[in-house]
């Protein structure tokens, strides 16, 4: 069996994961304590667990894979990652707590009552489609994962990850899946750090400088896989250094690493994907319910706050370390691109970077790293989608008077089924970049929750109907933009299908909610919601 030792560590890993989840077991004996641990964790921990929620297999596998092939292009995905945490920060973390319980639809609600049960059915299913969907590429991560670690077929993997991901859920709650955050989010920093220093010192002798020297070298991996006489120059090379020396005499003309523009097809694609990413946050149900996590919204601050610092050196050593990855294993990835491999290539990066660095034993703890990372994020997504569920369809719609057993139950059948989904859709998208398909579920959330939410807080003119129609045309629109270019349609709706869908569904969802709003009259209890938002 290839690459035991690693095996061993990731193993180890997730046993550790596993047992934190029983050890907070009791804390999912109510609906409170299961959703978001009584609101009782402190800014640091909450801190750290969205650092290592955020940090998943999209920022540690997918976008360093994205610049290890790309160059600076793929780093457009981590700036817009970074950025929407600012507007988090400023825009809605405070009035978020203030006015909110469990989910996003709770913040609705509290200022609008008179449509309460059409606003959380929309928000429900806007909260499992974004859930469902930013599952697919924490599985498919570890799907690629084994494959590497184990030579496994993918089918079997996705299916032991989402068994793994539903168990913690149901076992640990959201304490337990804090807590696993937040020790999964100091493993990955830590990873982070360890190969941009070791990288510097074991390839370019300890001088940073080298790294950029290098980059303005290198021919992207992406356009060299195209060139027939590159891909052949590049494995015959004897080294990485020969390698990307041999690439560029054949092709002399080309764009470097750190050139712009390889990497997106046009101004209109790099405009939307950009939009989605500085906008989703505001719409992520698994990340906005930890603001329910912490006892009030000074705390809740904090916690963006610690987020925002350690977000900040990740993404910015990220974007060295995959420069270092694109020339540490460019004939590796010039050949497995050339080769079809694309999905290995994408998303295996930093374990194939690892194992040449430090061998097994370094490419089991960025593998565990990686690991607990999917298998914790994927819980905090299902807790959410679960939450919803539960709170805002089977309380809020089907059953009003149902007990807190009652609610929890259903919540953790939920957890079950949707983990089912999420495998299927894992199946079908394996190819996939995994950075690039949660930049599609920013888009959804940019399109959905982000207007809905910051227009609630802000603008007094907003109406429920506003808020569900608005909600659904962003809802609609992402989902058919999404999916055509999952199918590969090149038009839809007379209209290009780009690179992500938030060009044409937020402006439509924005336009509709304030058309909407200018056209009805249930502003809801306007004055004192604000009051109750702002801290007033």
């Amino acid at each position: 069996m290839e690459n035991m030792v690693a095996l061993v560590i990731v193993a180890l890993g997730i046993l550790l994961s596993i047992a934190i989840s029983f050890y907070h077991s009791k804390s999912t004996s109510s609906t409170a304590n299961f959703y978001v641990a009584g609101g009782g964790l402190s800014p640091k921990v909450n801190g750290l667990a969205m650092l290592g929620d955020y940090a998943s297999a999209a920022s540690f596998l997918g976008v360093a894979g994205a610049v290890a092939l790309l160059g600076v292009d793929g780093w457009w995905l981590a700036i817009g990652f970074f950025a929407a945490w600012i507007v988090v920060l400023i825009a809605i973390s405070s009035p978020l707590k203030n006015v909110g319980k469990f989910t996003v639809a709770d913040v609705l609600n509290a200022r609008f009552t008179q449509n309460a049960k059409k606003i959380r059915t929309v928000a429900m299913a806007s909260t499992l489609v974004l859930c469902v969907m930013y599952l697919v590429p924490q599985i498919v991560g570890a799907g690629h994962l084994f494959g590497l670690l184990l030579g496994w077929d993918y089918l079997p993997t996705v299916l032991v990850t989402g068994s793994l991901m539903a168990l913690f859920v149901i076992i640990g709650g959201m304490k337990g899946t804090s807590y696993n955050q937040a020790i999964q989010g100091a493993i990955l920093f830590g990873a982070m750090i360890f190969l941009l220093v070791y990288g510097v010192i074991h390839l370019f002798g300890g001088n940073p400088a080298g790294v950029v020297t290098a980059a303005e070298q290198m021919v992207p991996v992406s356009l060299a896989a195209k060139d027939a006489a590159a891909v052949a120059a590049a494995a015959a090379a004897s080294d990485p250094a020969a390698a990307v020396e041999a690439v560029r005499a054949v092709m002399p003309d080309a764009a470097s690493a750190v050139t712009p523009g390889v990497g997106l097809r046009d101004f209109a694609n790099q405009a939307s994907l950009v939009l989605a990413l500085f906008l989703g946050v505001l719409g992520l149900p698994h990340i906005l319910i930890k603001f329910y996590t912490v006892s009030n919204a000074s705390d809740a601050r904090k916690s963006a706050e610690i987020t925002i610092w350690g977000l900040a050196i990740f993404y910015a050593a990220i974007f060295f370390v995959g420069l270092i990855a694109m020339y540490a294993l460019y004939p590796e990835l010039v050949k497995m691109i050339a080769a079809g491999e694309v999905g290995k290539a994408k998303n295996m990066t930093m374990p194939m970077l690892g194992d040449m660095l430090g061998g097994q034993i370094l490419m089991g703890v960025i593998a565990a790293g990686a690991m607990a990372a999917m298998l914790s994020t994927s819980a905090g997504l299902l807790i959410s989608a679960t939450s919803s569920l539960a709170h805002d369809l089977y309380k809020g719609v089907i059953n009003p008077d149902s007990t807190d057993e009652q609610e929890l139950k259903f919540a953790k059948v939920g957890a079950f089924f949707l983990a089912v989904v999420a495998i299927l859709m894992s199946v079908w998208l394996k190819e996939e970049n995994v950075a690039m398909l949660v930049g599609m579920c920013f888009g959804i959330a940019a399109s959905t929750f982000a207007p809905a939410l910051v227009l609630a807080v802000w603008w007094k003119g907003l109406t429920s109907q506003a808020v569900i129609w608005g909600m659904a045309s962003g809802l609609v629109l992402s989902l058919l933009f999404t999916f055509s270019k999952f199918f590969g349609a090149k038009t839809m709706l007379g209209l290009d299908v780009l690179v992500n869908p938030a060009l044409y569904s937020v402006p439509v969802a924005i336009l509709v909610t304030i058309v909407v709003a200018k056209m009805t009259s249930d502003k809801g209890d306007t004055e004192e919601f604000m009051a109750k938002a702002h801290g007033q």
